[in-house]
């Protein structure tokens, strides 16, 4: 007797665990990171699950109205992912409770009624309007078929010019009154609908996310919910600063890389991690596969509910494969002529997992083996995090600046004068990004000190890459640009040329406290014909022997001359170099020279 109980245990051990039902909780996940992409953001809502095995179908009420419900997705760590998805339901309020939006609901539904008598007001003038038209126009055709015969009755037809002239003018009384009328009534409604919707509104909106998941054993999981929104996005604004010492123009140059926040999306975002995102969330990364197509016999419709693949059935969406499982059917292709289970899976021979213990390890194993298909997919995107927690409210009034990084650079400064454009020397300064950040295209505001010295635009510089940074005209360094002697003469004895002489100087003239390195530039003509020969002579000083000058530059007939100029005396006067050359042009005197210009740009 005694070994025929123990068998009957050791029976109702093995016996397989019967899953419990899916627990159905709604729970309160806040929003703890946003991902903002240039015309929206990616929301993520964290909670913690239950700690007791088994499967839960989780709610997360209050999503905003501006989510994308089809970008739903989900995360869950500690347990499996089963389903997610969007919900939204949308019903009338009950105003039976409050008396004063009950009014202004029948109010409101009053004023669009008028509304609609109105506009079918306006279709009917619109129609006088046109039938009056047709009638001018058909006594203007037969007035001109009898101009000038026995036929034309001019009494008759100012009748009919006096009738159409009395029935237009009514006509536009009527429309000039009836278009009052319609702006009352908008008017009207728009008060109206905001009163209502002040009240509660007429119809109540729910938004949710609605997640499966299953834990197969106890202990600590949390779950995620991520989702798109409209109606935010960020721009990229610069502020690069060139800070001076005293001793020289500039001594340090700092890019301050901040971010423009647009938030409007309808929730607060409230000591989230944030990230500003180049990426574009809607866009494939790769093209889609090309899909097969299959031929088969048509089957008859209850064969299909049969199998199961009628519409509207199996799925997660559909409450149909998960529903089955869950109810205790086997967890394999259960149609006539599908293969066995393989050996290992409960319900199947030889238990994989060997011999359960207590009734907690059992059921853990069934729950393993039914959530064991579960699988979370995710992607990786550029971003650009910031380093702390921010705050950022929704509000369609204004945006928030949130500073993303600050990068010093190690520029090389350098004064650029073009006198023959521009008296003012501008200060310049040459960097590579030397941080790890790609520095996007983007308005970027330019500072000398404390001084603002106006607004570029600040090219996509990814790290390692060189850029020019412009930061406006240095007062303490002037250029002029002086023509010292012009000479127009005929040589030859035979063959007789014009020549031009022109002599040129341009002086600098420094009351900066520290050297100076300054690009000069002027330019002389370029020849497009033989019989024209331009020359160069009496340079003052050598032109520069830069690569980059020699093939893109000189070759335009652009000249450049890297200039030392000193800082002021110690007596505190100014320095001054000077930089001059000649320019001689001839040609036959019997052709005419036109001279154009390139446009810049």
């Amino acid at each position: 007797m005694l070994t025929i109980l123990t068998t009957v245990v050791a029976l109702a051990a093995s016996a397989p665990q019967a899953i419990p039902e899916t627990k159905e909780l709604a729970l309160d996940a806040p929003i703890a990171a946003v991902t903002v992409y240039r015309d929206r953001a990616m929301v993520t809502r964290s909670c913690a699950l239950p700690a007791e095995q088994g499967a839960y179908e989780i709610r997360i009420e209050g999503l905003p109205k501006s989510i994308d419900g089809e970008s739903l997705t989900a995360r869950v760590d500690g347990a499996k992912l089963l389903d997610v998805r969007f919900e939204r339901i949308v019903r009338a309020v009950d105003a039976s409770t409050s008396p004063e939006l009950r009014k202004a609901i029948a109010d409101l539904d009053a004023a669009e009624r008028a509304g609609e008598l109105l506009a079918l007001r306006t279709a009917k003038i619109s129609d006088q309007n046109a039938l009056l038209n047709s009638i001018a126009a058909k006594t203007a055709t037969e007035s001109a078929k009898d101009f000038g015969s026995k036929a034309l009755d001019p009494d008759a037809l100012a009748r009919q010019v006096e009738f159409l002239a009395q029935a237009r003018d009514r006509l536009i009384a009527e429309r000039t009154t009836l278009d009052a009328e319609v702006r009352a009534n908008q008017a009207e409604r728009k008060a109206l609908s905001e009163t209502v919707k002040s009240l509660g509104g007429k119809t109540l909106e729910s938004r949710a996310a609605v997640v499966t998941v299953g834990k197969a054993q106890p202990g600590a999981a949390t779950l995620s919910v991520m989702y798109l929104v409209g109606g935010a996005g960020w721009s990229p604004r610069y502020a690069i600063r060139a800070v001076d010492s005293g001793d020289d123009a500039a001594d340090s140059l700092t890019v301050e890389f901040n971010a423009e926040i647009a938030q409007a999306t309808g929730e607060d975002w409230t000591e989230v991690a944030m990230t500003m995102s180049t990426a574009e969330p809607t866009r494939r990364p790769a093209p889609g596969e090309v899909p097969s197509e299959y031929l088969d016999v048509r089957r008859p419709p209850e064969e299909l509910e049969t199998y199961g693949l009628a519409a509207g059935t199996g799925g997660m969406g559909g409450g149909g494969s998960m529903a089955r499982k869950m109810d205790g059917e086997p967890g394999w292709d259960a149609r006539p002529g599908a293969p066995a289970p393989a050996s290992g899976v409960p319900g199947g021979p030889g238990g994989a997992f060997g011999d359960p213990g207590s009734a907690v390890e059992k059921l853990g194993i069934a729950l393993e083996a039914e959530f064991a298909d579960a699988e979370a997919t995710g992607g990786a995107v550029v971003n650009y995090p910031v380093a702390r927690k921010v705050s950022v409210p929704s509000d369609d009034r204004r945006t928030r600046t949130q500073r993303i990084a600050t990068v010093e650079l190690q520029p090389a400064f350098s004064h650029v004068a073009r006198p023959i454009i521009d008296p003012v020397v501008y200060l310049r300064a040459k960097a590579r990004n030397t941080s790890a950040f790609r520095l996007i295209e983007g308005e970027a505001r330019i500072f000398v000190g404390d001084d603002s010295v106006g607004t570029t635009t600040l090219p996509t510089l990814s790290p390692g890459a060189e850029a020019t940074f412009w930061l406006g005209g240095d007062s303490r360094i002037e250029s002029k640009r002086v023509l010292v002697a012009k000479e127009s003469k005929t040589e030859g004895l035979f063959g007789k040329s014009d020549v031009l002489v022109e002599k040129w100087r341009i002086d600098l003239v420094s009351a900066a406290p520290g050297a100076s390195r300054v690009e000069l530039s002027d330019r002389i003509p370029v020849s497009r014909n033989e019989q024209i020969k331009v020359e160069l002579k009496d340079l003052s000083a050598p032109l520069s022997t830069a690569d980059s000058y020699l093939k893109n530059e000189r070759v335009r007939g652009v000249l450049t001359w890297i200039v030392e100029l000193p800082g002021r005396g110690k007596d505190g006067k100014p320095a001054e170099r000077s930089v001059s050359w000649t320019m001689q042009r001839s040609h036959p005197a019997e052709i005419a020279v036109d001279a154009e210009t390139e446009p810049v740009g």
